[in-house]
């Protein structure tokens, strides 16, 4: 028992730092292991493409001049929602940077800590149980950082929406429709969510954010 004290006021100190803005000791191993993660993600992203790719290969088709017409409006719309959605998306990135609303995950603030703990900080900022005074100034901060990065994910988010909405309006196959409505729709969900968590967050500011460490 002793030893899980131990552990888990180091990760809750790691946390601490991190909120002055000071890196922990487990910063370079956390962010090695996250851009690990992206490696493979981006990877697998890249195959799941060739791969659907390379299964709806667009049919040749022998249809006349109505035909050519229809697809090379549908070509423009693509090329219209895919320009959108690159200049939001590179926009937003640039403008979430420089504003500091872009946050990597090693450098968050709950980042260090477990999966319960950051469950625990979760449920104190939705109100759902008391907020543990011992690590207020911690847990504070992660609201005050989760705010910020809402924002900057915001635009990212509705890039992804119409980069979906490209492909499409691309694809003459209709369950390559079926699954980008899918994605945008969820993209949808998550971003109600992230509204609550955002309202959720700055209640718990307003309440607790004035008081000293």
């Amino acid at each position: 028992m002793t030893d899980l004290k131990r552990y888990s006021d180091a990760r809750w100190a790691a946390a601490a730092q991190l909120a002055e803005g000071v890196s922990d000791d487990g910063f370079p191993k956390r962010r090695a292991r996250i851009l690990l993660r992206i490696v493979i993600l981006m990877a697998a992203s890249w195959i799941t493409g060739f791969v659907v790719a390379l299964l709806f290969l667009p049919k040749s088709s022998s249809g006349g001049d109505s035909s050519s017409d229809g697809s090379s409006q549908q070509l423009i719309a693509q090329f219209v929602f895919l320009g959108l959605g690159l200049v939001v998306g590179v926009v937003g990135f640039v403008w979430a940077k420089r504003t500091g609303h872009y946050i990597t995950r090693w450098r968050a603030v709950a980042s260090p800590l477990n999966r319960q703990e950051k469950k625990g900080v979760r449920r104190q900022i939705s109100g759902k149980v008391a907020p543990d005074t011992e690590h207020l100034f911690v847990v504070v901060a992660i609201a005050n950082q989760n705010r910020r990065a809402t924002l900057g994910i915001a635009p990212i988010y509705s890039a992804a929406v119409l980069l979906a909405i490209a492909t499409a309006v691309g694809s003459n196959e209709l369950i390559i429709k079926l699954l980008e409505l899918a994605v945008s729709l969820s993209f949808v969900v998550v971003a109600v969510q992230f509204v609550v968590l955002y309202r959720k967050a700055g209640r718990f500011m307003d309440q607790h954010g004035g008081q000293p460490r």
